[in-house]
């Protein structure tokens, strides 16, 4: 499992989680925005840091 979570601004909050049941962006309230039945965990990192979202955590 990864993990990444995003920040933008003081208080708008992503998570993207990958498993091994796909990638899924949980909102600040761990609403589901998007999911992916495969791993595009880097390929959904890339969009939203283009977007001006920065990494706060990342890890397993």
């Amino acid at each position: 499992m990864r993990e990444t979570v995003l920040m933008k601004g003081e208080t708008d909050t992503l998570v993207i989680v990958t498993t091994a049941a796909g990638t899924e962006v949980l909102d600040g309230e761990e609403e589901v925005v998007e999911t992916h039945p495969s791993d595009r965990h880097e390929a959904v990192l890339a969009r939203y840091l283009a977007q001006g979202w920065e990494v706060e955590e990342d890890g397993p």
